[in-house]
Order: structure tokens, then C-alpha cells, then sequence
């Protein structure tokens, strides 16, 4: 039966696994000669049908690869390009070389199968990390993401080679090494002379450190001059010196699972402490703050009797949740809840703008000819304070407003949120 005819019988038995798998290996059987025809089935077979069509080209291996290759480098766009990304990422372990060939196409899309395929393959791929460790830097952010996650999914059995290419090169890929030292296993899996040079280096970032702005979707605020006991009060360890960068970068990443000796895995995170900006110390805990595992009234307490005073704040763009609250020597103050049941708690503080007071003439929304009735039933000791960057620019300092103008002091902080795990389990790359 030629291969019309037998693409022709795929379509006939897609439904049924076993047949659709014989009449993939009757497909592939000519071999290299068979794979043209193949590739140029991928845009015309039913989605049922491609599974087979696929099977078959990966059956026949590295020629059939080359002709995938080839139909994708075509051009920019072809219309079958998700079918052929697809297919390119599905060979097997005869096909290491053609990848290894393929990392450094001029297609840009076919070097990101290339790596989407190596990750499939994961510890089989080892003998190509020096060739996938260079696109981690590489200019197209898609790729270099890409990169990241291959080297992960290679993992661990290239740490010996890694570390020796630090010590003896090549020079050029000493730095994309100790990327992927970071990204397989963090801090654990550098020797101490790297270790020793991150600490150096850390040292005198953070020397050279300036204010930027900071992220204001959720975060804590606890006086400058009072700060230290923050730490105590949140159960932090293992805390070390950080630059900005260093501290945001950590929050992409900042949750491990850690295998207790029951043999059951816990989550631990990290937690990043800003340098004092305007007279205060932002906390940003993202993963812990978002999950609520703290508790907001408990938190803030707990936090306001070690410190005096201490600030939360969070806003949801995706639910329009707005939540910003007060707490004084162990004691909620004042605090707002969009949705909440109740929404304000509290009375008013003295800045606060009531209800029945107009927009003033700098308010956006300030317009003579429009008349506001605040008689909306609202609740008595509500006020027009929902807005937390307003709210934490008085209180405070606002996150989204941190420049140059800001008078920042100190450097940041990395803490752990339990003791003895350090900063070793955290496999990622943090922006000095």
C-alpha cells in the first residue's frame, strides 16, 4: 500500500490507538524517503489523523527531523508552523545531534523547538548543556525562557561538568554555567570559591544601590527606625544583604517545597525587606501575602507590637479587591475591605476626606457642572479613602512613587520563613 493510501487508512482508524500505531510503523518503514511526503501531510490530515502522521516521523528519526526542518525554515509563517513545532519537539535520542545542530538555526522559532524538544528528553540531553547553556542570555526573551526551563528539566547530573567549566572554561561560557548552576539547584550546587565571589559582589551592589519603583499590588510597611524587629516578629532566618533588583527578582521565585523528615513536602518562602525609603521598610512576601496563609489582623498585629506601627495593602486588578488597614502597638486601627462584610472598620483618621465632601479641584474627577449626592446609604464611619496609593503615600510611601527624589538608607534584605533551610533550595537566578 503506498503512502496516500495508508495516510488515507489513518484517517479511517484515528480512533482507534492500536491501529492508528501499526499503520504509523507501515508509514515509516521506506525510511528517509518516506519523510517529504510525510511533513507535507501535517497541514492537510485531520487533527485525529496527525497523531499518526507524527508517530510516523519520529519513528523514521533524524531524517525525517532534517525534513521538518527544512518545511519550518521555509519561511516566517507557514501555514502548518504549530504542526511542525509540534512534531520538532517529539524525536528521540538518535536525533541529539540534529538538535544539538538546530540550537543555533537562523530561524529563531526552530532553535526554540529545538530547546522545547531537549526539555522532553531531560537527563538523555545532558551531552548538549554546553550548547544550550548560551542561549540563556539570548536576545529573544521567548528563547531564553525556554532555555531556562530545558536546563532545569536537564538537571543535576550536569553539575559536575558545569562547575568544572568555571574553573577551567571556555571563558565564554563560564557566566551562562553559573546561570545554570543557579536554575538546576541554586546556591547549594556552587562550589565555595563561587559562593565567596557572589557575597563580594552583593556587597558592593548593594554599596552602589538606588531607589526605584517598587511593585504595588501587595505589600507591608513598618517604620525605618524600628524595622529590626520585624524579623523576630515574622519568624525570619538566614537573613543576607540585597540590592533592589536582587529583592524583586527573588519574589518571582519565591516558594520552595522542602521534604521534612516525615517524607511529607512543605512550602517555605522567601521574604525580600526594601532598604529605608522616605523614613520606612517595605516587606514583600508574595506568595504567603496572596495565599492569606498570615493572616492580615493577625499579621499586622503581630507585626505593630514588635515595631509600634505597621501597614498592609493589597489590590487585585483581576477582582477589583482593595484592601489597605492600620495597626498600632498590637491593635487593628483603622482598615478598608472593598467587598468586605464590612467594608470599613474603625473610626476615620484625621486626614481622611468624608463622604459628603466634595472632590477638591485637584481631583481628577473634579467638575462644577456635575452634581454628587454621597447620601448612599454607605456605612457610617465610611470615608472616600479607598485608594491605597493615596492611602500609603500618607501613611507611608507609596511603592509606584519610589525615585530618585526618594531618600533611601541601608540596603535590603533576604530572609527565609524557617529556620535552618537557608537559601540553597531556591533555584533561580536573581538580578544583582
Amino acid at each position: 500500500m503506498d503512502q496516500e493510501a495508508l495516510i488515507a487508512e489513518l484517517e479511517r482508524v484515528a480512533d482507534d490507538k492500536e491501529l492508528t500505531t501499526q499503520t504509523a510503523h507501515r508509514l515509516a518503514e521506506p525510511g528517509g524517503a518516506a519523510a517529504p511526503e510525510l511533513v507535507a501531510a501535517l497541514g492537510t490530515v485531520s487533527r485525529q489523523a496527525m497523531r499518526g502522521v507524527s508517530d510516523a516521523l519520529h519513528l523514521i528519526g533524524p531524517a525525517a527531523f532534517d525534513a521538518v526542518v527544512a518545511a519550518r525554515a521555509r519561511a516566517a509563517e507557514v501555514p502548518e508552523r504549530r504542526e511542525l513545532g509540534q512534531v520538532l519537539r517529539g524525536f528521540d535520542e538518535r536525533c541529539l545531534p540534529q538538535y544539538v545542530a538546530a540550537l543555533s538555526h537562523p530561524t529563531k522559532e526552530i532553535r526554540y523547538e529545538a530547546l522545547g524538544g531537549l526539555q522532553n528528553l531531560g537527563e538523555a540531553a545532558a551531552c548538549t548543556i554546553t550548547d544550550v547553556i548560551p542561549l540563556l542570555k539570548n536576545q529573544d526573551g521567548y528563547t531564553s525562557l525556554q532555555a531556562e526551563t530545558t536546563v532545569r528539566a536537564i538537571g543535576r547530573q550536569t553539575v559536575p561538568l558545569l562547575r568544572d567549566i568555571r574553573r577551567r572554561g571556555p571563558a565564554h561560557l563560564r557566566r551562562p554555567a553559573l546561570r545554570a548552576l543557579l536554575l538546576i539547584g541554586g546556591e547549594a550546587e556552587l562550589d565555595e570559591r563561587d559562593q565567596h565571589t557572589l557575597e563580594r559582589l552583593v556587597r558592593l551592589k548593594t554599596a552602589q544601590d538606588a531607589p526605584q519603583r517598587l511593585p504595588d499590588q501587595r505589600w507591608l510597611a513598618v517604620p525605618g527606625a524600628t524595622y529590626e524587629r520585624l524579623f523576630d516578629a515574622l519568624g525570619l532566618h538566614d537573613r543576607r544583604p540585597c540590592t533592589i533588583s536582587m529583592g524583586l527578582s527573588a519574589m518571582e521565585h519565591d516558594e520552595t517545597l522542602v521534604k521534612g523528615t516525615d517524607g511529607n513536602y512543605r512550602s517555605v518562602y522567601r521574604v525580600f525587606i526594601t532598604p529605608e525609603l522616605d523614613g520606612w521598610r517595605l516587606v514583600y512576601a508574595d506568595t504567603p501575602l496572596w495565599k492569606m496563609h498570615w493572616g492580615v489582623d493577625e499579621l499586622i498585629s503581630r507585626i505593630s507590637a514588635a515595631c509600634g506601627e505597621a501597614h498592609y495593602f493589597l489590590q487585585d486588578d483581576h477582582t477589583d479587591s482593595t484592601i489597605w488597614a492600620l495597626a498600632l502597638n498590637g491593635t487593628v486601627r483603622r482598615s478598608y475591605t472593598r467587598y468586605g462584610n464590612p467594608e470599613w472598620r474603625g473610626e476615620p483618621l484625621d486626614w481622611e476626606r468624608p463622604l459628603n465632601e466634595g472632590p477638591g479641584e485637584d481631583d481628577p474627577d473634579f467638575d462644577l457642572d456635575f452634581d454628587v449626592d454621597f447620601d448612599d446609604g454607605s456605612e457610617p464611619n465610611a470615608t472616600q479613602e479607598s485608594s491605597i496609593d493615596r492611602v500609603a503615600g500618607i501613611l507611608s510611601t507609596d511603592p509606584a512613587a519610589v525615585g530618585a527624589h526618594t531618600i533611601m538608607r541601608g540596603h535590603g534584605w533576604l530572609a527565609i520563613t524557617e529556620e535552618g533551610i537557608g537559601h540553597g533550595p531556591f533555584s533561580s537566578v536573581l538580578d544583582i
